[in-house]
């Protein structure tokens, strides 16, 4: 995603320096709306809605791409204080991610709606279908506690739906990805000893791994001469 730059018109008099404005962390600048009259805020407004009204088409068309485009043109042009605003411009910039399978780039997006207005519950469902898409044990970890989250908010049948379906479908793909994700782990792990142990004569066949029988989670290790 392109960076999103706000670059706005501030009204200086004849005799004021102008304001020293500080650079966020990626060297963005960014001006609040306070220092605009109202004239000139309503049109900066309007102009915003224009653009995501063009996304809206360019979207509707399936051309995801040149959507992303007009609604990033909404929020450079979108003062920083409409946070309402903004999330919806970062949500349907995640809509068009969704689309295109580009899952990653979706909850981030998703996340910044929420940054904007974290009651905004569609961003909140889109993050959580996102991170569920994303599908490791930590994405659906965090899909999971973002519906739970949801459906103490939901006011529609389709999120309802959606949370309790993913209320009951989750922990049982959570816990088949983690012994996942646990095994390809150890298998790199025993690589990795092999060719350490290789250069004694050994491999990681040589040790026994013994689970603790009382429930403690814990390991005994045994040498076996093979």
């Amino acid at each position: 995603m392109a960076i999103i730059e706000e670059l706005n018109i501030v009204e200086e008099s004849n005799n004021a320096n102008p304001p020293e404005l500080e650079a966020d962390e990626e060297g963005d600048i960014f001006y609040e709306s306070e220092e605009y009259q109202q004239e000139e805020l309503q049109k900066l407004m309007t102009e915003a809605t224009e653009f995501k009204l063009k996304g809206n088409t360019h979207f509707g068309r399936g051309e995801y791409k040149q959507a992303i485009e007009q609604y990033e043109h909404a929020l450079m042009t979108c003062p920083l204080s409409l946070a309402k605003e903004r999330a919806v411009y970062f949500a349907n910039i995640a809509a068009c991610h969704m689309k295109q399978n580009e899952y990653k780039d979706a909850k981030d997006m998703c996340t910044q709606a929420l940054k904007s207005d974290p009651t905004y519950s569609k961003a909140l469902l889109r993050r959580a279908q996102a991170n569920e898409k994303i599908g490791s044990y930590t994405a659906m970890s965090e899909a999971l506690d973002d519906y739970k989250k949801l459906k103490a908010q939901a006011n529609d049948q389709y999120t309802l739906k959606e949370c309790t379906r993913a209320e009951r479908e989750l922990p049982i793909k959570i816990k088949v990805q983690m012994e996942k994700e646990k095994e390809e782990m150890m298998s790199k792990l025993k690589d990795v000893g092999n060719t350490i142990l290789g250069k004694f004569g050994l491999s990681t066949d040589n040790f026994q791994f013994t689970q603790d029988p009382s429930g403690s989670g814990g390991y005994s290790v045994n040498f076996v001469n093979k």
